[in-house]
């Protein structure tokens, strides 16, 4: 059967009833099959949508929970692919290749999840087939407010988004990361899937004012439509495989500004002789650029000047490196200059936490080494716009005695715990009566945070079921599960998960934590529609509820209804 990828964009709000059946199961014992031999393959043929062509030389890679890494090989002269000697167990397949869209078998339409195939020992699937359709790509032409073309702008395709705990208009995927405007302004943003997109324009190019050499004049990040508001900008439909023009549009030129302030410890005494650094970024889910501009050294009292600063957004960040008798200490801020000097901008600095402990299993089992690289604890900032972040490679390294410890956190943070071993997952991370797995952990001032347990288990219990449409028969949907308690959804959640069916219908969900949770049945839903509190919301009347304890849980069946 050829994967087929489907025009249809709207998530058609089918309703969802829930059946369940049979009693709790516990977990079966997870295993690393990548140096295992079986006896089962996977073999398929990849053609162009649009010609029929078989295509040669597509990267086709293969997942599964139980494997530590994916394994990839290339199509042939045929456009034929097989892997071979694979165990029993369920596997993901995808398909890439540049100027085509990226498929996942059984992905019937733009951003859904594939399905996976599930294997039984000797089983050989012959019609692993994809139909790559033509990525799409937007035109256009960036021009000054006089309509004479600008050349050498950054070009990115955006789109309204959850990120950083609102919705806003990020930059996705697509025209590689260094996508710019030719001389004649002129631009192509490649290699993108059918939807709805916008186009933002940024440069720094700035100009001394004809009757006032003294001022300069910059452009603002401009959006498709010639308007410096994301919420007017103008939309850009893409269709599969198909070239959209986005037009002319000029970009909105505002004043270049300074940016002043002081910058001290936090005990009060000047960042002297220190520099700030002053980036600008440009980041949506899965996509991220940043771009550094000149800073400014503080001055022997504290003061700072950061001159002609086109608008935008900026981060700037500055660390001092303490002595003997001083912690090092750091800040972020994140200001916007639109046309105005900003002054009285205060960088006070704060010295960093640390986080000391150990990592066990659930069962006193011994702990597997990941076999690629050794394993780390992670402190991730919840808002890095905000939140001075340092680098050290060692930072973190879990030691032979399974010991760690984390140095420079700041402010909030999540934890995390990577690489893990195939099949084991974190339980818990316990201090003082509180598990930091799921919510943030905030240290200030040096604050240390020591005797930390992480438990680790390959025990965690799982949830199966089938999704099935109104007549019985196996269904194509997806199923979403997440926590009841709206206070443990956001877009690092572990705790909301979805599940594509097998070819019988039937789906999994692994290493659940223990927990009250609702199950929904949806017809279609994009990769990472879910993230946002919202979106959950909504489906939160038509979720029945599931109980997951450790043994697990009962089987559930929902149905997608039409």
């Amino acid at each position: 059967m050829i994967a087929a990828l489907c025009v249809a964009l709207l998530l058609t709000g089918q309703q969802s009833s829930i059946s369940v059946q049979g009693a709790a199961q516990p977990p079966g014992p997870a295993r690393d099959t990548s140096a295992a031999k079986g006896t089962a393959s996977i073999k398929g043929k990849v053609v162009a949508a649009d010609s029929g062509k078989a295509m040669r030389r597509v990267q086709i890679s293969l997942s599964s929970p139980d494997l530590s890494e994916a394994r990839s090989i290339s199509t042939n002269a045929q456009g034929v692919f097989e892997f071979k000697e694979l165990l029993a167990g369920r596997y993901n397949v995808s398909a890439t290749r540049p100027g085509y869209i990226r498929l996942q078998y059984g992905q019937r339409r733009p951003g859904e999840p594939g399905r996976p195939i599930q294997l039984a020992d000797g089983q050989r699937m012959a019609n692993a087939d994809f139909s790559l359709p033509r990525s799409g790509a937007i035109t256009g032409r960036i021009t000054d407010e006089l309509g004479d073309p600008l050349s050498d702008v950054s070009i990115y395709p955006a789109q309204w988004k959850y990120f950083r705990g609102k919705r806003r208009m990020v930059p996705v995927s697509g025209g590689g990361p260094f996508n710019r405007t030719d001389e004649t302004g002129q631009f192509r943003i490649t290699g993108l899937e059918p939807g709805e997109y916008f186009v933002l324009a940024t440069t720094r190019t700035t100009w001394t004012v004809d009757d006032n050499p003294n001022e300069r004049i910059g452009f603002l990040p401009t959006y498709s439509g010639g308007t410096a508001n994301p919420a007017a900008a103008a939309a850009v439909k893409v269709a599969m495989g198909q070239e959209a023009a986005a037009g002319d549009f000029a970009m909105v030129p505002g004043r270049v500004a300074s940016i002043s302030g002081t910058a001290t410890y936090s005990s009060g005494l000047p960042f002297a002789g220190e520099t700030i650094n002053v980036n600008q970024e440009f980041a949506g889910p899965g996509s991220s650029s940043s771009f550094g501009m000149p800073g400014a050294k503080v001055n022997a009292d504290g003061s700072f000047v950061i001159k002609n600063v086109a608008p935008g957004e900026y981060k700037l960040s500055l660390r001092g490196p303490g002595d003997k008798d001083h912690p090092a200490e750091g800040v972020t801020m994140t200001v916007t200059v639109s046309g105005e000097d900003l002054a009285n901008v205060m960088l006070v600095g704060g010295s960093g936490g640390s986080i000391t402990g150990r990592i066990v299993s659930d069962t006193g089992e011994a702990i597997p080494l990941p076999a690629t690289s050794r394993m780390r604890v992670t402190a991730r900032p919840v808002d890095p716009t905000s939140t001075y972040t340092g680098f050290d490679t060692d930072n973190g390294r879990v030691k032979d005695d399974w010991s760690f410890e984390v140095t420079n956190v700041y402010g909030q943070n999540r934890l995390t715990v990577n690489p893990l071993p195939t099949g084991w997952a974190v339980r818990r991370i316990e201090h003082d009566g509180t598990d930091y797995a799921d919510v943030p952990v905030a240290l200030q001032g040096g604050q240390k945070l020591d005797n930390v347990t992480v438990v680790l288990s390959k025990t965690l219990p799982r949830l199966q079921g089938s999704l099935v449409d109104e007549a019985g028969r196996p269904g194509e949907g997806t199923a979403l599960l997440f926590p009841e308690d709206s206070a443990r959804w956001g877009e690092d959640s572990r705790l909301v998960r979805t599940a594509r069916p097998d070819a019988a219908g039937a789906f999994e969900f692994r290493n659940l934590i223990p927990g009250e949770y609702l199950a929904v049945a949806l017809d279609y839903v994009r990769d990472g529609e879910w993230t946002d509190p919202e979106f959950l919301e909504k489906l939160r009347e038509r979720g029945t509820k599931v109980h997951v304890d450790d043994r697990g849980a009962a089987p559930v069946r929902l149905t997608i209804k039409k």
